[in-house]
């Protein structure tokens, strides 16, 4: 009974052995699954194809807030800063307590010229959390763009007092030093 008991352990692991090299061999041929045709491009090396397989994800889960930021970093990388602002709007309007997508639209604003609209914006997280840094630091910088120094100077200096280990206070502090305050 041992001598049967082993043939069949072994049988097993040849057969898991061969099992597992036929995985191997079809990610790496042609129509596996890891293997892409000459000239096609993974779809997170193509942003056309990934918008829409995105878009079709968002079709299942319309207002998912991870998609609609995905399908607006993509946007702004193309330099389609409407598409990409309209993408964060509607993650906004799904889910208004999204700090990372109204700062993200607040950026896409900035870019695409409505300082206004990107200002507005990222009061509104100020409003809910007046000691967010990278609103704070945002801010700073738009207001450092103006040519406003005094308003620059004053949101830089308080994200550097609620941040100062953050990446938002360590800039405010860098951006700062460049105007000039302490």
């Amino acid at each position: 009974m041992k001598a049967s008991y082993k043939k069949w352990i072994l049988l097993g692991a040849f057969g898991l052995l061969v099992a597992a090299g036929a995985v191997a061999l079809w990610k790496v041929t042609p129509g596996g699954r890891g293997a892409k045709p000459a000239g096609e491009q993974p779809i997170a090396e193509n942003p056309d194809h990934e918008l829409k397989a995105l878009a079709m994800e968002l079709e299942k889960k319309p207002g998912h807030t991870p998609v609609l930021m995905r399908m607006a970093q993509i946007e702004r990388e193309k330099g389609k800063l409407e598409d990409a602002a309209q993408h964060l709007r509607e993650a906004v309007n799904s889910d208004p307590a999204s700090v990372d997508a109204r700062l993200e639209l607040g950026r896409v604003l900035y870019e695409r010229g409505d300082v206004g609209g990107a200002i507005a914006e990222t009061q509104k997280i100020l409003e809910s959390d007046p000691k967010h840094v990278d609103a704070l630091y945002n801010l700073g910088a738009i207001y450092a763009n103006l040519g406003d120094s005094q308003r620059a100077r004053s949101y830089w200096s308080k994200a550097v007092e609620v941040g100062r280990n953050a990446d938002g206070g360590k800039k405010a502090r860098e951006a700062l030093a460049k105007l000039g305050g302490s």
